[in-house]
């Protein structure tokens, strides 16, 4: 075995290592916390920034189901536009393809009950109507729910 100084010095040497050593993980540790910590946080405040999109999506569908387009005035818009650009930006394409169909459906049947003063024509459109409607019925009751869960659901997050 070793006797001489160089032993002794590595000896001695050891201690400061286990210390250096050991505050190296202490701070590996609370560095991985802190970068969850903060994952914890953006999903967080994408929830917050996610969810009024949805609620309001939802509320419309139910509306337009419930009652149909004429019964809120949304001046010359639909009820989607004031939401649309920020939906892309949070959830991306497949969102913004959803909300778009929605504003067609919806600008379709508006257009089909602005001609409901007619006999012949709400009689000719009565079926274009009735799909219309059951579309946003179906949306309301769980196609919107589905689109809208991986965003939302904290289980299966996606970002």
């Amino acid at each position: 075995m070793c006797c001489g100084p160089v032993c002794i010095a590595l000896v001695q040497g050891i201690p400061a290592a286990l210390v250096t050593l050991t505050i190296g993980i202490v701070g590996g540790l609370i560095a991985h916390r802190q970068a969850t910590v903060a994952e914890a946080k953006l999903k967080l405040d994408l929830f917050e920034r996610r969810y009024p999109i949805f609620q309001e999506t939802w509320e419309i569908m139910s509306e337009v189901a419930m009652k149909g387009t004429r019964e809120k005035n949304y001046g010359l818009g639909n009820p989607f536009s004031n939401f649309m650009p920020r939906a892309r930006f949070l959830f991306g394409a497949e969102v913004e393809a959803y909300l778009s169909t929605a504003v067609k459906k919806w600008a379709d049947l508006h257009a089909f009950e602005t001609e409901r003063e007619d006999p012949a024509a709400a009689a000719q459109n009565a079926e274009q109507v009735r799909q219309l409607k059951e579309w946003f019925f179906e949306q309301a009751s769980s196609g919107l729910k589905n689109l809208f869960a991986p965003y939302l659901d904290f289980e299966k997050w996606r970002s």
